[in-house]
């Protein structure tokens, strides 16, 4: 008699999930993703105007959202996440497994701690998009992206230990707020621990890390986390000693960072080197601006076509973190967020009214406050004519309305004084007008009455 055939599972039968497939699926992986990515690029969105336009302004302020907003949050998830189980009475379960205690760990763990990470590359992928098509100098740094995204894994895996052992609900929001005590206090600090924290910066702007400092940051912080996850979860109390190993790659990268401080930042090469066109004077730009070069040139094209001529005058506009020499004069600073929003001069009229004041100013350290007020009408009269844009005369009307409302006879008076010393500049003769203003350049740097033509 023949043995039954042993019953053979059909085609369509399925396999049974992978616990980390079922954890990805089902577990708090998708909701810790969806919270990281959206608190993330909410912020981001909101300071878009801030950082479109330069890598350098889109990383540092996707890098300090990441540590001061990211960081807790992430630290809530994992706490919340590892009293999980606990909360579920699933501890008995636990302890009867086959699998070791640190296999069960790591299959509780790795999904939401590789969602944490996968949320904020999400965020990053998209800062970067949308600041890549008003972008004319410079690269993404991956390096900083890589840090930032160890860093929230370990805080994630790291506060999946502590909500295993803190047995208190409210565990999870009393972590966040230390995580972010701990991580932006340090910048409050002098001494060089402060760069410990993830979110201390050597600068802004300029000011990047050197290749390594991400990488040792992420040694510090991943460090820290792996050792506190391998003396939880050893199998034996003998076994703990195996945390030992990547607690000393948390110190070897704390020593680092601590003894480098500040010199772990270094300024761009860039931002000290300017493009230029080649009107007269020239309009340089820096060269992490080098695309707004063309706007520039357009909105200072009425101030140089003035200037044609003019003797003494600066050879040229410099934007360079640094003193203007005797024969430039200041570009008025590109700031991302007001002077330039995505790419584009907000205000070119008040661009070019702004960089014809910076050749009229006198130093106050040379000249007094009796002699700028002396001097200040001349000064604003060839201002306004070198500017001659609808800037210049909407202030010079709002000068004179406001002066007429208030009824003071002297500031009546001084303002008629100002429109005709404008005028009189502007009805001279292109012959006489640039005798004058040769004269009057060659006297920007003093305050001697008798060097000062007179209108």
């Amino acid at each position: 008699m023949t043995a039954p055939a042993s019953p053979s599972p059909g085609r369509g039968a399925r396999r049974p999930h992978h616990p980390l497939a079922s954890e990805a699926r089902h577990g708090s992986a998708p909701w810790a993703a969806l919270a990281v990515f959206v608190a993330l690029a909410v912020t981001m969105a909101s300071k878009a105007k801030w950082w479109q336009g330069s890598w350098n302004e889109a990383q540092f302020t996707l890098h300090t959202a990441a540590t001061l907003l990211g960081g807790p949050l992430a630290a809530a998830i994992g706490c919340r996440h590892g009293g999980r189980e606990r909360r579920a009475r699933m501890d008995g379960l636990r302890d009867s497994a086959v699998r070791s205690p640190l296999a069960q760990f790591a299959v509780s763990v790795l999904p939401v701690t590789v969602a944490v990470a996968l949320g904020y590359a999400l965020a990053a992928a998209g800062t970067l998009l949308a600041t890549w098509p008003y972008t004319s100098a410079g690269r993404p740094r991956v390096l900083l992206l890589v840090g930032d995204a160890l860093f929230l894994a370990a805080a994630t895996a790291g506060a999946v230990v502590v909500g295993r052992l803190v047995r208190w609900r409210p565990a999870a929001v009393v972590l966040a707020g230390l995580t972010y005590v701990a991580l932006a206090l340090p910048d409050y600090h002098g001494s060089a621990v402060r760069f410990l924290s993830p979110a201390v910066n050597g600068g802004v702007g300029e000011a990047l890390p050197v290749w390594w400092q991400p990488l040792a940051m992420a040694g510090w912080a991943g460090g820290v986390a792996v050792a506190a996850v391998l003396a939880y979860a050893a199998r034996r109390p003998s076994h703990r000693c195996f945390a030992l190993l990547p607690l000393a790659v948390a110190l070897s990268a704390a020593v680092l960072l601590v003894q480098a401080g500040g010199r772990a930042w270094q300024h761009d090469p860039a931002a000290g080197r300017q493009v230029c066109d080649d009107s007269t004077p020239r309009v340089c730009v820096n060269a992490l601006d080098q695309g707004l070069l063309p706007q520039v040139s357009r909105a200072l094209s009425g101030v140089t076509g003035r200037l044609a001529g003019v003797r003494n005058a600066a050879v040229r506009f410099e934007d360079l973190p640094r003193a203007t020499r005797p024969d430039e004069a200041q570009l008025p600073q590109l700031f991302l967020g007001q002077s330039v929003v995505r790419g584009e001069l907000t205000d070119p009229e008040r661009f070019a009214w702004e960089a014809a004041a910076g050749m009229t100013s006198r130093r106050l350290d040379v000249c007094g406050d009796a002699d700028l007020a002396r001097f200040g009408r001349i000064d604003d009269a060839v201002r306004d004519w070198l500017a001659s844009n609808g800037y210049s005369e909407r202030r010079r009307a709002y000068w004179a309305r406001a002066a007429r409302e208030s009824g003071d006879g002297r500031r009546i008076a001084s303002v008629e004084a100002d429109a005709r010393a404008f005028g009189h500049l502007a009805s001279m003769d292109d012959e006489r007008r640039r005798d004058w203003l040769s004269r009057y350049f060659a006297s920007v740097g003093s305050c001697d009455a008798r060097k000062v033509p007179q209108l």
